[in-house]
């Protein structure tokens, strides 16, 4: 019997149809005029993450459903499998009853589910999402960015009698994260369904709030880690079908070295971009003196051959590149080594 272990990786359809068919981002939509917000719409379709029903029309008031809202939400939080391994690859199915398999959104259910978002089992792909269904979703995925501070205030909301158990913390958090802004009457209309153009400027909400408090420090003056050879990317063919990437760090005196690949963004058929992460020992800490060999892996299809690497984010650079480390220690922002599991045959 053979067993194939491998580990997931994002295909173009969850990017390709958000909030409706694709368009291009040089596409003006022409029906904003008078939507409140509406160039925070326009920022989501520049950034590729939100598209139009036809090439210039993005029907602000229609309806948002389930199949429209939890791509959306994985597409603006950025969430993805690349960090988990799997026997078999996960099917809609799997998860769901009524999400098909072959449905265009089937893998951001997977992703989405897999990352903690909340999704009942029997949830309906074409049902209207509320306002509070909504936030609750796009909160959760947004706690998988990051650890955050959370003050301790809660706003008063003039219909809270009307918010389900279980979903006040999380519109409390979009309140003081700026993802929801009660107006003047301070109605949050939690039962409403909530409309397109709403789920944009909240989804853009959160993009700005991660942004703004991710502790990931621009790159220069340091150099690309992979440029400066302190990462070392490598393919290794598995078999016909798979390829593994690999990026190395090397032996390391301690584990407070690591490098994560955040993700893979397909540009078209045979290539792609994988985006990683580089983190340094904290000086201020403490370290096993244990030698350790910080790799991250991710497979992609064997069709990608043209592979490039963009480093997004350093976490815990100390200053000078070359202080004594040796007694550093913890790791913020970032997971433990991501050395993943090898596909292997058994007989």
């Amino acid at each position: 019997m053979k067993t194939t272990t491998f580990k997931w990786f994002a295909g173009a359809a969850v990017t390709a149809l958000l909030l409706g068919t694709m368009s291009s981002g040089a596409m003006a939509f022409d029906d904003l005029e008078g939507v409140e917000h509406a160039d925070k719409i326009r920022d989501m379709r520049d950034r590729g993450i939100v598209s139009g029903v036809s090439k210039d029309k993005f029907v602000p008031h229609q309806k948002l459903t389930a199949q429209q809202a939890i791509p959306l939400i994985v597409k603006s939080m950025q969430l993805s499998l690349a960090h988990m391994t799997f026997i078999k690859a996960p099917e809609a199915t799997d998860y769901f009853t009524n999400v098909p398999n072959d449905a265009w959104y089937a893998e951001a259910f997977i992703v989405a589910h897999l990352n903690g978002v909340p999704l009942e089992k029997d949830i309906n792909p074409n049902a209207p999402v509320t306002r509070e269904q909504f936030v609750h979703w796009l909160m959760s995925a947004l706690h998988t960015t990051g650890e955050y501070a959370w003050i301790e205030l809660y706003h008063m909301i003039e219909d809270e009698k009307q918010v389900s158990e279980g979903y006040m913390d999380s519109i409390q958090k979009a309140i003081i994260a700026g993802v929801v802004e009660l107006p003047e009457d301070a109605k949050f209309r939690p039962q409403e369904p909530i409309t397109r153009a709403e789920a944009a400027v909240m989804a853009r909400g959160a993009i700005q709030f991660v942004e703004d408090h991710r502790n990931v420090q621009e790159l220069p003056p340091y150099e690309d880690p992979i440029q400066s050879g302190e990462v070392k990317p490598s393919t290794v063919r598995v078999n016909d079908d798979i390829t593994k990437i690999v990026l190395d760090m090397g032996e390391r005196p301690h584990p407070g070295w690591n490098v994560k690949i955040e993700g893979i963004d397909f540009l078209d058929d045979d290539s792609a971009v994988v985006r990683y992460t580089v983190t340094y020992p904290d000086p201020a800490a403490l370290y096993p003196m244990v030698i350790a060999h910080p790799k991250a892996e991710a497979y992609v299809a064997a069709s990608y051959t043209d592979l490039q690497y963009e480093c997004v984010g350093v976490y815990d650079r100390i200053p000078d590149p070359d202080a004594d480390v040796s007694d550093g220690g913890g790791i913020n922002g970032s997971e433990g080594a991501a050395d993943g599991t090898e596909p292997s045959e058994e007989k």
